[in-house]
């Protein structure tokens, strides 16, 4: 009410004036006519104390209410920030750890790739199911004139026998002769059982990932994993380094 101080002085000032009128009248005033003018002058300003009182309440109760709604904005805008903060900066350590991830498969299947080992497309199979979610894997060995025989499996149920490849026609044999990686996405409803028995559990992606020399020898990996990898990529670039 400080602000409004000069009103009060001017509602005094008006009742001073008010009062002069009375000395140029000779008679004497009764008592109790000063006395109830000077509670009119209280009421008067008492009135003015309290309308003023009114309009300020409800101003502070505007901004106030209006402070709210702009605090609870903010908050709900900082909220949606932090939100998306927290999911980028997520983006951001998946795709730093599968960069990681893809390194260290990267260096592990060149070094098994560049070996001799009797044992090679079993550590190959090692290292992918520990970099990738995979479902089931089989690796076969052979060459191109006697075909290939499974040598190591993933995810497999064990009493079941895995038959040799088919070069004679399908997708292991097209692969296996251009020598080249496949993913197959669209997987047919018997292509699990028949094609790469990986058992009746139907994956989404397929891996055919094939390694045969100038003599016709290697070796085939076939991999289901439950998501999309880059695995034919990644192999067809060691393959051909």
């Amino acid at each position: 009410m400080k602000k409004n101080k000069h009103i009060f002085s001017l509602a005094a000032l008006f009742f001073v004036f008010a009062l002069v009128k009375y000395a140029f009248i000779k008679n004497e005033l009764p008592t109790s006519f000063i006395v109830f003018e000077v509670l009119s002058f209280m009421v008067i300003l008492y009135g003015v104390y309290y309308l003023l009182h009114c309009v300020e309440t409800c101003l502070q109760g505007h901004k106030e209410a209006d402070c709210e709604r702009e605090c609870s904005k903010r908050q709900a805008d900082i909220e949606r920030l932090k939100v998306k903060l927290a999911a980028y900066e997520s983006k951001i350590d998946d795709e730093q750890k599968e960069g990681v991830n893809k390194g260290e498969l990267s260096a592990l299947l060149t070094a098994c790739l560049s070996s001799d080992a009797d044992n090679r497309e079993e550590a190959l199979l090692g290292h992918i199911t520990d970099h990738c979610e995979v479902m089931a894997a089989i690796a076969y060995r052979g060459n191109l004139d006697e075909g290939f025989s499974p040598v190591a499996q993933f995810g497999v149920d064990e009493d079941y026998t895995l038959p040799p490849l088919n070069l004679d026609d399908g997708l292991h044999a097209q692969a296996v002769k251009d020598r080249q990686a496949m993913e197959l996405g669209d997987i047919p409803a018997d292509y699990i059982e028949v094609g790469s028995a990986t058992g009746q559990s139907k994956p989404v992606f397929i891996y055919i990932l094939p390694f045969v020399g100038d003599d016709n020898k290697g070796f085939v990996l076939e991999v289901a994993t439950f998501k999309k990898q880059e695995l034919a990529t990644l192999w067809q670039q060691l393959v051909s380094a």
